[in-house]
This record gives structure tokens, C-alpha cells and sequence, in this order.
């Protein structure tokens, strides 16, 4: 499970990371980073929310990966959940997961089996002292990491009261930490595709594998706002380039869109097990294979 989503978790990570310092980075005078800041706290005010989100991932133009996916989430009630479709080079898989107060459950989407698994009960730990200060650390650290983005957004006032806010960084506007990272985290994601590509049971996505000239070569992050202050609508392109032992120059692209809508409407799909195949997985099971997993990778290097 692990290095079947790990694909998706570093792809959306770190774009999810770059649109965090857009946001993050935001100085005080800045028009623009104030407007999306002010919707980003409208739009966490909704107890409730659908999400649809769609990635893509290409390699000069051939596609390596597509994710559709619809998430329903209920913050009062600690409830939530996903389906989702993705195709790679093996051919279209789907799955659904269903965030109960207790447990999670997961069904992939060929399979009539349902694991159940224990949640860690987060919902009488209130945020303290230690928790305010480490957030205000975070949002130091990445206004540091990201610098001052808010120069290079712009805002837009919509005919219907929304608003769209830009930024669009080039090769020479990308922060320096993303440039030096970012070999570094495509190289351990290019080695897990491979592993993983041979395999029915794993996230089947074969990534080039860039030995030279790896840089970021554009980002493009937008944001629509509505007329109620709450984000609409939320985008991120990454471009990516290198060229692989034989000399071939690839040119990737990653592109994550995410729709809000029902926001504090939404109520999440529930599972009922009875008469169901039902598979528990403790806590310490998964701690188990995490650990086997990364024991396994960690010899193998």
C-alpha cells in the first residue's frame, strides 16, 4: 500500500507543498497573497466540503498517469469519503476509502473484500500552546524556504464577484531550495515506479530516469475565488526536465486541479458491513509493514 501511492502522495506533495508558500510566504503589503490568504481562512470555516480533484502526469506528451477523484469531508462529525479512479501503464484501477469515526475503510475497486482499519482518535486533543507555536514555526520556515512569491502574483476581479489570483514562476523564479530538492526527491520516485512497475498489486508508473540537467522549469498556480470569499477552485502545473543515460531529453509535466463545492452542505457516503467480507487490519499490523517496507528499501540501496 505504501509504494502504491507513494507515486501520488510525492506527485501531490509537493505541488500541495508549493501552493502551501504561495499562501505561506505572503507579506503583509502584499494585495494579492492577502486576497487569497483572507479566502484560503473563509474557505477552512466550512465544516464540510466536496472535493474533485484531478492529476495528470506526462513524459513529452505520452501520459504516465491520470487521477480522477471525488472526496466528501465532514469536519463536526469526523467523517469522510473517497472514490476514486486512476489509469497507468497497467490499465484503469479504482478504489473507495470511508473515514468512519473509528475506522477507515478501503475497497479497491476489483476486489469484493473491505479492510478495516483502526483510526487514531484525534478529536479530544485540542490545540495548546506547543501546537500554536510549532504552526507559527512552519509558516516562518516556509517564507523563508519559498521567499517572497507575493511579488510575482496577480489578481483578477471576475464579472460574476469572484476573484482569480496567479503566480507564475520561471526557471530563474523558483526558489533555490526547490531546485536543489527537487534531483534529489525525483530520483527516490523514479527508483519506487520501477520497482513497483511489474506489479498488478502496485501503482504502475515508469518514470524516466533523469541523470542529468534535472531542473524545474515553470510553475503555474491559480486560485478562483467566489463571490462568498471561499475558494472556488484551485490549480498547479509543474514542468520538469532532464535528460536520461542515453542522452534522450524528457519533459515532464504534472498538473493537479481541485473543485470545492457544497461547502457546508456536504454530507459524505457511509458503509454498511453487514453481509460483507470483512478484513481487520490493527494499528500495529500496518506499523509492521511500514517498517518491513522501508527495512526492505533501506538493504536494497
Amino acid at each position: 500500500m505504501r509504494k502504491k501511492w507513494l507515486g501520488i502522495g510525492l506527485s501531490v506533495g509537493v505541488t500541495g507543498a508549493l501552493i502551501w508558500g504561495y499562501g505561506a510566504s505572503a507579506s503583509a503589503d502584499s494585495t494579492t497573497m492577502g486576497v487569497y490568504e483572507s479566502a484560503l481562512h473563509q474557505t477552512k470555516e466550512a465544516k464540510s466540503m466536496t472535493a474533485h480533484a484531478q492529476l495528470s502526469l506526462t513524459d513529452n506528451g505520452a501520459k504516465l498517469l491520470t487521477l480522477e477523484g471525488v472526496a466528501k469531508i465532514d469536519y463536526n462529525q469526523y467523517i469522510g469519503n473517497v472514490d476514486a479512479t486512476f489509469t497507468d501503464t497497467l490499465g484503469e484501477k479504482s478504489m473507495q476509502a470511508f473515514l468512519e469515526k473509528d475506522q477507515v475503510v478501503v475497497k479497491k475497486g476489483d476486489s469484493n473484500v473491505y479492510r478495516v482499519m483502526e483510526k487514531m482518535d484525534r478529536r479530544h486533543q485540542p490545540e495548546n500552546d506547543a501546537d500554536n507555536k510549532r504552526g507559527a514555526m512552519m509558516h516562518k520556515l516556509f517564507a523563508t524556504v519559498f521567499g517572497d512569491l507575493g511579488k510575482n502574483a496577480t489578481v483578477e476581479n471576475l464579472p460574476d464577484g469572484g476573484k482569480r489570483t496567479s503566480l507564475q514562476l520561471s526557471e530563474t523564479q523558483i526558489p533555490a531550495f526547490i531546485q536543489a530538492a527537487g534531483p534529489i526527491l525525483y530520483d527516490k520516485l523514479a527508483e519506487h515506479s520501477q520497482e513497483a512497475s511489474s506489479s498488478e498489486n502496485h501503482l504502475s508508473v515508469q518514470l524516466p530516469h533523469l541523470q542529468e540537467n534535472f531542473q524545474v522549469d515553470q510553475v503555474l498556480l491559480n486560485a478562483k475565488i467566489d463571490e462568498k470569499n471561499q475558494i472556488e477552485q484551485q490549480s498547479a502545473v509543474v514542468h520538469l526536465s532532464g535528460t536520461d543515460a542515453s542522452g534522450k531529453e524528457h519533459k515532464l509535466q504534472l498538473s493537479l486541479d481541485i473543485r470545492l463545492s457544497d461547502l457546508g452542505t456536504t454530507t459524505p457516503d457511509r458503509i454498511d458491513l453487514t453481509g460483507k467480507q470483512v478484513e481487520k487490519v490493527s494499528r500495529e499490523d500496518m506499523k509492521n509493514k511500514w517498517r518491513k517496507g522501508w527495512t526492505k528499501h533501506s538493504d536494497s540501496e
